[in-house]
Parts: C-alpha cells; sequence; structure tokens
C-alpha cells in the first residue's frame, strides 16, 4: 500500500473513531427519550401570554428532540411564577424532562433577594426565548382615563399575579419613579383572568402587561380602541407604539433613570425557557438544538402567525449573558429597587 492510500486510510479510520462517542451520545439521548413524556411547566394560568407560547412550542419540539417524546404544558400558578420556578428548580426530576416557561422577572426577583425564591438564575441551564415584547400599561377607555397626567389624579385598580409578575411589578415602579396611582388588587392568576375582569369593569386596566401577549389574546381591544396604552417598557420603542413613551424616557434624576434600567432589562429576556442544573449536558445540548429548530419549523411559525403570536428567538447563550450582566448592577440601586417592590 502506498504512502498516500495509507494515510488516506489512517484518517479515515480517525474520522470513524472520532464520529463514534457523538453518534453514541446522540442515540443514548434518543434512547432516553424515546416512549418519554416532557412537562413544560408554566408559571402562569391557561390563557394567557406564557401559557399560549408554551402550548405552541409543545406541539412542534418533540419532533425535534432524538426519540421524539411526547411535550404536554402543565400550568403551576403561584407567586407570579415562583412557585413554579421552586419547583422545576428543585423538587422536578433533573432528567430533561421538565422544562420551565416561567415569568422573565425570575433572575430578577432573585437577584433582589426576593422571599421565596430557592433557585439561583446562574445555573439555569436555558434553553432560550420564543420572543420577547415591551410591556405596556393600559386604560380600560370606558373609565375615561386616556392620558398620563390622568394616571396621577385619582386611584387606578389594576389586577395583580403576584410578587414578580408585570402586572406587579411596573405599577409599584410608576407609582415610586412617576407618581402615579395605580392600585395593585392581587389575586389574579394571569392575563386571561385579569382581562376578563377589566371587560367586566371590576378593573380600570392593567399596570403592566406583554403587548405581544394583548396582540394575541386580545387583538379587538387594539382594533376597536377600547384601551388607551399610555406608557411602555423595554429598551427602544415597539413598532406600533411609536406615540407611546419610554419609561426610560419619563423618569428623571440618575438613581430613578438606573432603577428603571433595570427593571427593562427582564424584557429583553422575554418567554423563556430553561431546565434545571444536573440535567445532563448531552441532554440540554440536544434541547437546546431541538429549541432552535422548533423556532425556525414552518410548521410552528404557521400557527403562531394564526394566533398572532410574534417570534422573536434568543439563543439559551444570550440569555446566560444578560443574567451575567445584571450581575454587575450596583448594589445601592439594588437596593432601593427591592424597597419600592416589597421584595
Amino acid at each position: 500500500m502506498s504512502n498516500v492510500k495509507a494515510n488516506v486510510c489512517r484518517a479515515a479510520l480517525v474520522a470513524a473513531a472520532l464520529a463514534l462517542p457523538a453518534a453514541a451520545r446522540a442515540d443514548a439521548v434518543g434512547d432516553f427519550y424515546k416512549g418519554k413524556t416532557v412537562a413544560i411547566i408554566v408559571g402562569f394560568g391557561v390563557g394567557g401570554g406564557y401559557d399560549l407560547y408554551a402550548r405552541t412550542l409543545a406541539r412542534h419540539l418533540g419532533a425535534h428532540l432524538p426519540g421524539k417524546p411526547n411535550i404536554v404544558v402543565q400550568n403551576m400558578v403561584g407567586a407570579g411564577g415562583v412557585t413554579a420556578a421552586n419547583h422545576v428548580y428543585n423538587a422536578a426530576p433533573k432528567d430533561g424532562t421538565v422544562i420551565a416557561a416561567v415569568s422573565q422577572y425570575a433572575a430578577m426577583y432573585q437577584l433582589l433577594d426576593g422571599k421565596g425564591a430557592k433557585y439561583d438564575p446562574a445555573k439555569f441551564q436555558w434553553l432560550g426565548s420564543m420572543t420577547f415584547s415591551n410591556n405596556v400599561a393600559y386604560t380600560w377607555n370606558e373609565t375615561g382615563i386616556k392620558t398620563f397626567d390622568d394616571l396621577k389624579k385619582r386611584d387606578i385598580p389594576v389586577g395583580g399575579s403576584g410578587v414578580i409578575s408585570d402586572a406587579n411589578i411596573y405599577p409599584n415602579i410608576m407609582n415610586a419613579l412617576l407618581g402615579t396611582k395605580f392600585k395593585i388588587i392581587n389575586g389574579y392568576t394571569g392575563t386571561n383572568e385579569t382581562n376578563l375582569a377589566i371587560e367586566r369593569g371590576e378593573l380600570f386596566g392593567r399596570g403592566g402587561g406583554s403587548y405581544a401577549s394583548l396582540v394575541s389574546t386580545r387583538p379587538e381591544w387594539l382594533r376597536d380602541h377600547k384601551i388607551t396604552i399610555l406608557i411602555q417598557v423595554g429598551t427602544e420603542k415597539e413598532p406600533d407604539l411609536a406615540n407611546v413613551p419610554l419609561l426610560t424616557d419619563l423618569v428623571k434624576g440618575g438613581e430613578a433613570h438606573q432603577i428603571a434600567a433595570l427593571v427593562t432589562m427582564p424584557v429583553a429576556i422575554g418567554y423563556n425557557e430553561w431546565t434545571a442544573p444536573g440535567v445532563p449536558k448531552d441532554r440540554v445540548r440536544a434541547l437546546r438544538a431541538a429549541y432552535a429548530a422548533a423556532l425556525k419549523d414552518p410548521g410552528l411559525l404557521a400557527e403562531a402567525a394564526k394566533q398572532k403570536l410574534e417570534i422573536r428567538a434568543k439563543t439559551g447563550e444570550q440569555l446566560e449573558a444578560l443574567v451575567r450582566d445584571a450581575a454587575k448592577i450596583p448594589k445601592p440601586v439594588l437596593e432601593k429597587t427591592k424597597a419600592i417592590l416589597g421584595w
């Protein structure tokens, strides 16, 4: 055998040997997931934005995972998602069969020493997020509250969904930084229940909620001008809301602006999914790959478009970077924010 042929043979053998571990790992992941059921634990009630996105994901994720497991959604309401986050992080199996779909504020809540948070977001094994959308404060037009100044003239009853819910965070922040008079009425399990209460006249509006969720769950409110959106929270304005001011544009003073920037940061995390520390790395890699593939799946994209669910995907690595950046925020800003939110 010539030297050239011998070298080619050796190279082929080396390549085959290197490929075996990867193939074996893929087979092992597929063998594990075959016949299994993977649960996506949603920290809010049925019918809200987190729930709708999770259910859309569930219908397509399994097709992209080795072994093609069945994917189900389970709702675990409580404390604005803290209950669900604690469950996935601590109590649920650490084998890749449980995924968290909880509040985008979970990381900030723990950073601010939130009561009852028994998890460390720095150890989340992030899969990614399906979308991010500005948060909005809006009022029902029949209340007659249609300007930003109106928010400072009388009590504005709005629904609360728990300590780390956007429905609780932003009214408290705006009351402290802008002088608004949002009055939070707790006990609503999620967006859908809150919206029904607004329609019944129990509430005057919502002090914080995802714009994407509003578009998908109550498009007729926007079409028929039943609400007025007065403030939005995000790093830049939503294209549809060019005339609605950002929270960071309204606040005055250096510390106030830092607080506004801090509570804006979770908006960039968006409707996210993660698994707990302890899940084997090969399964996390498979879940991340399947997650990314599902969010490019024509079937998922068509279904999302039909439901008016905008897909603005981010990777697990991008979310890890956001959490690392949050750890650099000055301690005095964290303490002042914590005091405002009562965490």
